[in-house]
C-alpha cells in the first residue's frame, strides 16, 4: 500500500518513461534517411563535400551522416537555377530536401515576396515541395545569414524565410519547417566575432564553424544530440542545440517566433 501511494509500484519501465516524453511539432527524421542539399554554397556548408575546382565547404555531413547524402549545387544559384540543373531534386530518391534561396543583392537582401523575383522564389519552392511529395519526402528550408560583406539584412532575411514558410504551408496544407541557420550564425558572430568568416560571407572552411552547421542540421533533423561532435566543438554544438530548442520554426517546441515579411497584397504565383 505504501509503495502504491508513493508511486513506486508497479515499477516504471523504460517504455513507460519514453511514452511520457514530450511530442515535438515536427516529426523527427531517422538518422539513416537520404538527404538532398539543393542550393547555393550556404546550403552546401553543412553538407561539406568538395566542389569541383574548389576546396571542401567545411561541413562533415557528407561523411558523418549515417544515411545517404546527395547534392544539387549551383554557385550563387537561385531556386530556379537549381531546379533547372535537372538533377537529383527531380530524378533521385530522397527523404528530405534542404533548400534555400540566394540573395543576389548582398546589401539589400531578398526582394519582397510580391515582386517578380520574390514570386519566382515561391513558384520554385512549391515545385520543390511537389517533387518531394512525389517521393513521400519533406521539404525543409534553411535560413541564410548576414556577414561583414553584406548589409544589416539578417533580420529581414529571417522574416522572408518565415513568409515563404507560411505561404508554402498554406499551399500544401501541412507545416513547413525552417533550419534556423541565420539565427545560429548570428549567435556565433556575437560570441566569436568576424573571425568566423572566410571572406566576409562564407564561414571559414578551415575552421570549426562550418561543422557547427553540420551539428545544427543533424540535430534539427533527428531531434537528438549529434553523436559525431569533434573534440573542442562542444560549445558550438551546445549553441546549435539551444538554438533549435528556442526557435519555433525548428519544430522542436521553441517559443521564439519570427514575424514574416509584411505584404500588402498576397502575390499571385503561377504553377
Amino acid at each position: 500500500m505504501l509503495l502504491e501511494l508513493a508511486g513506486l509500484w508497479p515499477p516504471r519501465r523504460l517504455g513507460d518513461l519514453r511514452a511520457r516524453a514530450p511530442r515535438r511539432p515536427r516529426p523527427a527524421t531517422p538518422a539513416g534517411a537520404t538527404l538532398l542539399f539543393a542550393g547555393h554554397s550556404f546550403v552546401q556548408t553543412p553538407y561539406g563535400d568538395a566542389i569541383p575546382g574548389q576546396d571542401q565547404h567545411g561541413g562533415i555531413l557528407y561523411t558523418d551522416w549515417p544515411g545517404t547524402t546527395l547534392s544539387d549545387y549551383v554557385a550563387f544559384g537561385s531556386t530556379r537555377a537549381v531546379w533547372d540543373l535537372d538533377d537529383d531534386l527531380r530524378h533521385s530518391a530522397y527523404d528530405v530536401v534542404i533548400a534555400s534561396e540566394v540573395a543576389e543583392d548582398l546589401q539589400a537582401g531578398y526582394p519582397p515576396p510580391d515582386t517578380p523575383r520574390g514570386i519566382e522564389t515561391l513558384q520554385y519552392l512549391r515545385r520543390y515541395a511537389q517533387a518531394a511529395a512525389l517521393r513521400g519526402a519533406e521539404l525543409v528550408l534553411m535560413q541564410t545569414w548576414e556577414g561583414p560583406l553584406t548589409g544589416a539584412v539578417g533580420a529581414a532575411m529571417q522574416a522572408r524565410f518565415e513568409y515563404d514558410r507560411r505561404w508554402l504551408a498554406a499551399e500544401l496544407g501541412r507545416p513547413v519547417w525552417v533550419i534556423p541557420a541565420g539565427v545560429y550564425v548570428a549567435a556565433l558572430r556575437v560570441r566569436f566575432g568576424d573571425m568566423i568568416f572566410e571572406d566576409g560571407l562564407h564561414l571559414d572552411r578551415a575552421s570549426r564553424f562550418p561543422r557547427g552547421l553540420s551539428y545544427l542540421v543533424y540535430s534539427f533533423l533527428t531531434q537528438d544530440r549529434c553523436p559525431f561532435v569533434r573534440p573542442g566543438d562542444a560549445d558550438i554544438d551546445e549553441l546549435a542545440w539551444q538554438t533549435l530548442l528556442d526557435w519555433e520554426c525548428a519544430g522542436m517546441g521553441g517559443s521564439l517566433t519570427i514575424s514574416p515579411t509584411p505584404v500588402a497584397t498576397p502575390p499571385v504565383v503561377p504553377a
